[in-house]
């Protein structure tokens, strides 16, 4: 009967370990990717790429002052300017005390907004749109490019839902 119980003690610690190793894998909110990034799939299905692809030459973006980006829970997509057309959370590189405007829409009816966060996490300034749930339902944000931007990110979705910023000098 012992033998039994060691046998069935045995198989319990083992399902309880691996389903510990399962939580955690799911509760890991590292930002890092896979080892091998080259068979990256974009997780947004109407994205082509993902932001490693995007143009980040400040000479091709010298012209750009208007940006258009669809919200979706698995990240925003790139819509304009052509440099980042279906780029998953594409990196925007924008002039230093340029003005701009971000509009977004909604592409999933899942709660969205648009906020410019600092290295601290923080909104800079008030540079945050309104929530917005309604399919399609669309939102711009004016403002004036600040060495202090670094992301863009949803609030609801802020682990998924962000990407890079780079300002540079006029």
């Amino acid at each position: 009967m012992s033998s039994s119980r060691s046998t069935r003690r045995a198989l319990l610690a083992g399902a309880a370990a691996t389903v510990a190793a399962g939580v955690a894998g799911c509760l890991d909110r590292s930002t890092e990717g896979p080892a091998d990034d080259e068979d990256d799939e974009p997780i947004v299905e109407v994205a082509e790429a993902t932001a490693s692809e995007g143009e980040t030459d400040p000479e091709a973006w010298a012209d750009v002052e208007e940006v258009r980006l669809e919200a979706y829970v698995g990240g925003w997509v790139g819509v304009e300017p052509d440099l980042i057309d279906r780029i998953e959370n594409p990196t925007l590189v924008l002039v230093e005390g340029r003005e701009y405007e971000i509009t977004w829409e909604n592409g999933d009816a899942v709660k969205h907004n648009l906020a410019l966060h600092d290295g601290d996490g923080e909104v800079v300034g008030e540079y945050a749109t309104g929530v917005v749930e309604d399919l399609g339902a669309t939102e711009t944000l004016e403002f004036v490019a600040r060495p202090e931007i670094e992301t863009y990110i949803c609030e609801h979705q802020p682990a998924i839902q962000y990407g890079a910023v780079d300002v540079v000098d006029g």
